[in-house]
């Protein structure tokens, strides 16, 4: 009798869930079969308040490795759609084992509206925005700091992937007392947004007239609709998303280079129309004094997922950085 009291005492009090009750890594090498259905463990799911009066709470998930000390890895995904919104589990899982096996726990924080199996796409879609999801982001990054995990050594890795790419940049600057390194794959940001989506909105134009139309063609034309979406930053929708969210995309904080303090790498692909953009974000960077390593890959698109050996190159690079000391 007293020995199950005791199994029942680690169950339920316990901060380190059993074994059944952690989320199960997908491996980036592993097929893709699309989105898989997955139960989120309950003791891996954690809730934050947000300081919006009548906002719902922030959800997360939290994975600890076996080490009793370790760094946490902030994991942010790309741009999300009404239409495609998903739970972020499916990232968290995705590189999951690979942080683990560096000894660090792995913190990904689902957008407003989702959680889990759970997506309200109105509520997601009204409230979507590039500083919205920072703003989570620092709100958990508060809250751990108040309710600090068992074994938590108090300091961060980031990796972002392509939208997540600027969040994690700011985040290191934010955070560059804490930062240990930071990934930054697909979403190194040189230029402004306006630049950025003018050369994304001239590739899209030439290889499909049709669907933007001849506005397009012309620097003007397009400069006059940026021009009024930033006036009418509501939810009128251009390109799938509203104009909250392009117009704060727009307006979003440039890089503060001389803040990047720990080793930062920088993944882009050759075939990505970003890359000019990400050339001028290392430049600008490694001027500042940043501690910057660009792996840029000729033969790559923006899909970093479909490149496993640059994934692994980024772990190993990761490793060694933080065997240097972070």
């Amino acid at each position: 009798m007293k020995k199950f009291f005791l199994i029942l005492s680690f169950v339920f009090f316990s901060d380190t869930p059993l074994a059944f009750d952690e989320i199960t890594p997908h491996k980036f090498t592993d097929p893709d079969s699309g989105l898989p259905v997955y139960d989120i463990p309950a003791s891996s799911r954690f809730t934050a308040h947000r300081l919006e009066p009548g906002a719902p709470d922030l959800v997360y998930y939290f994975s600890r490795p076996k080490d009793a000390v370790f760094p946490i890895s902030i994991v942010c995904g790309g741009s999300s759609s009404e239409e495609t919104i998903v739970s972020c589990i499916h990232f968290h899982r995705y590189f999951l084992q690979e942080f683990l096996d560096l000894g660090m726990a792995v913190l990904t924080v689902e957008q407003r509206g989702v959680d889990g199996k759970n997506v309200d796409r109105k509520e997601f879609i009204e409230h979507y925005t590039r500083s919205a999801r920072l703003q989570d982001l620092r709100g958990v990054i508060s809250h751990l700091k108040s309710n600090t995990p068992t074994g938590w050594n108090g300091k961060f890795v980031f990796l972002g992937v392509s939208e997540g790419g600027p969040l994690v940049t700011s985040l290191t600057t934010e955070y560059a007392d804490k930062a240990l390194a930071t990934m930054n794959w697909s979403g190194a940001s040189g230029w402004t947004w306006r630049e950025e989506l003018w050369v994304f909105l001239q590739k899209l134009w030439m290889e499909n007239p049709e669907c933007l139309g001849k506005n397009w063609a012309t620097r003007g034309g397009y400069d006059a609709h940026m021009d009024y979406i930033l006036q009418r930053p509501g939810v009128e929708k251009f390109l799938n998303m509203t104009h909250r969210y392009w117009a704060d995309a727009l307006t979003y904080p440039r890089p503060e280079y001389q803040k990047i303090r720990t080793p930062f790498l920088v993944v882009t692909g050759g075939l990505d129309s970003l890359l000019p953009s990400s050339d001028a974000f290392v430049e600008n960077a490694q001027k500042a004094g940043a501690s910057v390593t660009y792996l840029r890959v000729a033969d790559m698109d923006h899909f970093v997922r479909h490149r496993p050996d640059i994934i692994q190159q980024s772990f190993d690079w990761l490793c060694a950085a933080l065997a240097r000391g972070g």
